[in-house]
């Protein structure tokens, strides 16, 4: 995998499903100024549905059109697949069930005032990035 930070803002991101990890995706995406289309029919009750565009029924061939990115959030790793095989060469799919089946997966990030530091487990474990994540937290405000 390349290490790379994507500017995102005012480009078109589908997220497929709405569940918890679906809602996770979605408010980074709103904080970096994203347009999020979520096609799921039903959403997270931490999502809040006036600040995406939501389609209310099941992922269907030809939603990824415009897209730059895409998230396949459901918990159907056969919906999760077609989402990957339907993108065009030119959109990366984070499949979030399958880092096998991904183009890309993301990291925990630490933010300083003038700096930011990635942290990455290569997609094996979500929970320690975030442990780990935590711990840079505590030394970069010793720092600033």
């Amino acid at each position: 995998m390349y290490p790379v930070m994507i500017n995102i803002k005012g480009k078109k991101v589908v997220v497929v499903g709405g569940g918890k990890v679906a809602s996770r995706k979605i408010k980074g995406l709103l904080d970096e100024g994203a347009l999020v289309t979520v096609i799921s029919p039903d959403l997270h009750s931490s999502i809040d549905a006036t600040q995406v565009t939501w389609l209310a029924r099941s992922y269907q061939k030809g939603d990824l059109e415009g897209a730059t990115l895409a998230f396949a959030c459901t918990d159907q790793a056969s919906v999760n697949l077609q989402v990957m095989e339907d993108a065009n060469p030119s959109q990366l799919v984070n499949n979030t069930g399958d880092k096998n089946h991904s183009d890309f997966y993301n990291v925990a990030m630490a933010k300083g005032k003038n700096f930011s530091v990635m942290i990455s487990t290569n997609g094996a474990s979500a929970a320690y990035s975030k442990a780990i994540r935590q711990k840079i937290e505590v030394l970069l405000e010793d720092l600033e």
